[in-house]
C-alpha cells in the first residue's frame, strides 16, 4: 500500500543525489537551448505512449514500484493524474521564470501539495498538448539571460531563471518515467 501524503518529500538518498551530483551537473553543464530540446524531447515520448492508449486506460489508477524521485503518494497515480500534474507545475514554473527574468520576486508560497493533481480526470492530454505549444512559445520569447533574483525550490535549492528552465527537463524527464512504469504496471495487472 502506498503511504503518506503529499509534499513528504524523498527517501535521504535520492534528495541527498539530485542535491549534490544531478542539480550541480545541469548548472554546470546545461545551456538554455539544451535544456529547452531535452524538455521538447521528454514531451515527445510522452505524448506518443498516451496516444496509443484510450482514454479509460489514462484513467486507471494503478499502484507501481518505488521509482526514482517520485514520492511515495505519487505512486498511486493514473496517467492523466501524471499529465495534469505536469500542466499544474509547467504553467507555475512558467509564471516563477517570467518574473525572475525581469528580476521580479515571485512572492507566491509554491508547495509540492499545491502542484499535484486536483483529480483523475479526462482531457488531460489534450491539455498537455496546449501546455507544450504554449511553453515552446514562451521559451522562444523569453530572454536568455540569467537572473540574479531567484525562488526557492520546495525540496531543493534556490534556482533562478536558469535554473527554472532546466528543471522543467528534468522533471518532465522523471515523470517520463513514472509514465512507463504506469503502463507497464497496467498490462501486469491485465
Amino acid at each position: 500500500m502506498v503511504q503518506g501524503k503529499p509534499g513528504d518529500g524523498l527517501p535521504r538518498g535520492e534528495f541527498l543525489l539530485i542535491r549534490l551530483l544531478l542539480i550541480p551537473l545541469v548548472r554546470t553543464f546545461f545551456t538554455w537551448h539544451i535544456a529547452f530540446w531535452l524538455f521538447k524531447r521528454e514531451a515527445r515520448i510522452i505524448i506518443s505512449l498516451l496516444e496509443k492508449l484510450s482514454e479509460e486506460e489514462r484513467l486507471v489508477q494503478v499502484i507501481i514500484d518505488k521509482t526514482f524521485a517520485i514520492e511515495d503518494h505519487s505512486r498511486q497515480f493514473s496517467l492523466n493524474m501524471v499529465i495534469e500534474h505536469l500542466c499544474i507545475t509547467g504553467r507555475k514554473v512558467m509564471c516563477i521564470i517570467a518574473s525572475l527574468t525581469e528580476e521580479r520576486e515571485f512572492t507566491e508560497i509554491v508547495t509540492i501539495a499545491g502542484v499535484k493533481p486536483f483529480a483523475n480526470r479526462s482531457g488531460t492530454l489534450e491539455d498537455f498538448k496546449a501546455f507544450i505549444d504554449e511553453y515552446k512559445t514562451f521559451f522562444a520569447a523569453l530572454p536568455k539571460r540569467q537572473s540574479k533574483m531567484t525562488k526557492p525550490h520546495p525540496w531543493f535549492y534556490s534556482f533562478n531563471n536558469f535554473d527554472w528552465n532546466a528543471f522543467m527537463y528534468m522533471h518532465t524527464f522523471i515523470h517520463r518515467r513514472q509514465i512507463q512504469a504506469i503502463i507497464k504496471a497496467s498490462k501486469e495487472s491485465r
